[in-house]
């Protein structure tokens, strides 16, 4: 089956600090990628903006601040893995309630660091799971 998707990149300026073997890091800075591949769930005219401004209003609440301080990685290491898991549930929710399916999310503090959370099999011929 072939599916037809977008993919859209976000940028965050955001600081953290990660604990590792109990201690905590030193407060750093990244210029954090998130692209994501969604999909339409029906046929019909794609407004782009329409979905910018929708990821872009949730993203704004983290744009320059301590990602330490802010709900809910004030309870939980603020990590990348945790950052996209957290963010891939609170966006597909958004998405789905206009007819939109995020198939794949991926966030990169790094160029050559990246980290995805998909909804999608790759041992299963790409079918929703």
């Amino acid at each position: 089956m072939l599916y037809r998707q977008y993919k859209y990149k976000f940028y965050l300026n955001m600081n953290h600090s990660v604990e590792m073997e109990g201690r905590m890091g030193e407060i750093h800075s990244h210029t954090w990628e998130i692209s994501m591949g969604i999909a339409l769930a029906q046929e019909g005219f794609v407004r782009f903006s329409d979905i910018e401004k929708q990821v872009n209003e949730m993203l704004e609440v983290y744009q320059d601040k301590y990602l330490n301080e802010m709900p809910p990685f004030n309870m939980m290491n603020p990590t990348v893995e945790n950052m996209c898991n957290y963010l891939y549930e609170k966006i597909s929710e958004k998405l789905r309630e206009s007819g939109w399916l995020l198939l794949i999310m991926e966030i990169s503090e790094t160029p050559s660091r990246v980290y995805q959370v998909s909804s999608i099999n790759p041992r299963n011929d790409y079918t929703f799971i």
